[in-house]
């Protein structure tokens, strides 16, 4: 940021009197020719060295006072050229083969930055009438490599930002850029990487990245294209938890049970069948478009999972992913709502 100064003003230097044929204070007369007193006579040497001195004094004040004018435009000058100048936000430097970032523009000043809502059941981004617009996905076919995999994420991820960005703007919450890393990574910022039995994708709030190890997707003949879609769905709902601030309540929550693994993993139940929700809807509003044809949320339907502590029983899945299918606005997915039954 630039810090703009006010340069100080100068005053040209007032006018000074003339002090030729002026006696320093004493009136001058005309000369007296009666003989009482001498005839008039010039005054006497010192006044005039007083007033060589006096002009001397002028001319280097002068000279001093026109040196800082000039300073002083040099400078009020240099700081209009600096406050034209664009400032430039650096930009990540990526690794080719390692982590995907998506980019998005950041806001211009401090005091345009909105605050996120730390709020799980009463966050704005889940009240009703925010909805998801219509988007078109155009994805590249995916393929059973670490390329094809790679494409089919850069080009995804823009497309869930065009549907959600849009909500969250419209509750006056942030949009952060995600990342995405595809190494099957031991340790993430916010600690060990699960299983790979556990979790095919994982999302990590600390620096706001999707893991999707890639030898992981590659396992079993490689992926296919509603697993894609639902999984990154998924995990960027947790994105959008993020950047709603309901993953701040949600930690908060946790914190508050103390230990109680009962409150503990209902509200882990809450928070992933959230991310159910939200990634059946963006699903539904990109199916029949682009990419991603009508026939993926009928294949979502006919889907199950199994029974899950943490993630919720089969029945509770597909309960919550045919509400994000059919849902007219984001108040569908307010699984922190819900009644306990259905988040079991």
């Amino acid at each position: 940021m630039l810090s703009r100064g006010n340069g100080d003003e100068y005053d040209t230097p007032a006018a000074y009197p003339a002090v030729l044929g002026t006696n320093w204070g004493n009136t001058v007369e005309s000369p007296d020719d009666s003989g009482d007193r001498p005839a008039w006579a010039p005054p006497a040497e010192a006044p005039r060295e007083q007033r060589s001195t006096v002009r001397t004094t002028v001319v280097l004040f002068a000279v001093f006072m026109t040196l800082v004018l000039v300073a002083a435009a040099f400078v009020v000058g240099g700081l209009k050229q600096s406050k034209a100048d664009p400032v430039q936000t650096r930009q990540p430097t990526l690794s080719p083969s390692s982590t995907v970032v998506t980019s998005v523009t950041p806001p211009t000043s401090r005091a345009e930055v909105p605050t996120r809502k730390h709020e799980a059941a009463a966050n704005p981004l889940v009240a009703p009438g925010v909805t998801l617009p219509k988007v078109t996905c155009e994805l590249p076919k995916l393929g059973g490599t670490k390329d094809g995999l790679e494409a089919f994420h850069t080009a995804l991820i823009p497309c869930l930002e065009r549907a959600w960005h849009p909500a969250l703007s419209q509750v006056g919450e942030p949009r952060i850029p995600v990342a995405i890393n595809v190494h099957d990574v031991k340790d993430t910022a916010c600690g060990p990487s699960p299983p790979p039995d556990e979790a095919m994708g994982f999302y990590c709030s600390e620096g706001a990245t999707i893991f999707l190890p890639l030898p992981r997707q590659l396992e079993n003949g490689g992926p296919d294209l509603l697993t894609q879609l639902f999984l990154l769905g998924h995990e960027y709902g947790h994105h959008v938890q993020e950047q709603s601030g309901i993953l701040r309540k949600y930690h908060a929550l946790y914190r508050a049970a103390d230990g109680d693994q009962p409150k503990i993993l209902e509200l882990s139940r809450r928070f992933e069948l959230q991310a159910d929700c939200f990634s059946a809807m963006f699903l539904a509003n990109a199916a029949g478009r682009g990419s991603i044809g009508a026939g993926m949320v009928s294949q979502l339907r006919q889907s199950t999972f199994e029974d899950s502590d943490t993630h919720g029983s089969s029945k509770n899945a597909a309960l919550w992913q045919k509400r994000g299918l059919t849902a007219k606005d984001t108040s569908a997915c307010n699984t922190f709502a819900a009644p306990a039954k259905e988040v079991s």
